[in-house]
């Protein structure tokens, strides 16, 4: 249990850094409530994507396609785009 524990951390820690990377003083990440962030923690990070909201669609085939509930903020999309992700990773 604890090497499981040591290895989430890790990664938390990578996550973290690989972030910070793009975060310049000059370009500060907007956090919640509108806090500029130069050094943004991990928690700072996770809760910009807190309440992401996956809506289901069931088609009249019966195939389900899912979408995002809102189109990501812009803080949203430059994390994922600096990581080389996209919001297709949640549909």
């Amino acid at each position: 249990m604890g090497c499981l524990f040591l290895l989430a951390l890790a990664i938390y820690r990578v996550f973290q850094r690989r972030v910070r990377q793009f975060i310049t003083p000059e370009r500060p990440l907007k956090g919640v409530g509108g806090r500029k962030l130069t050094r943004p923690t991990g928690q700072a990070i996770f809760q910009l994507f807190w309440y992401m909201k996956v809506v289901l669609l069931e088609l009249p085939d019966g195939q389900i396609q899912r979408a995002l509930g809102k189109p990501l903020t812009y803080e949203q999309r430059r994390i994922l785009q600096e990581l080389g992700m996209d919001e297709s990773i949640y549909v």
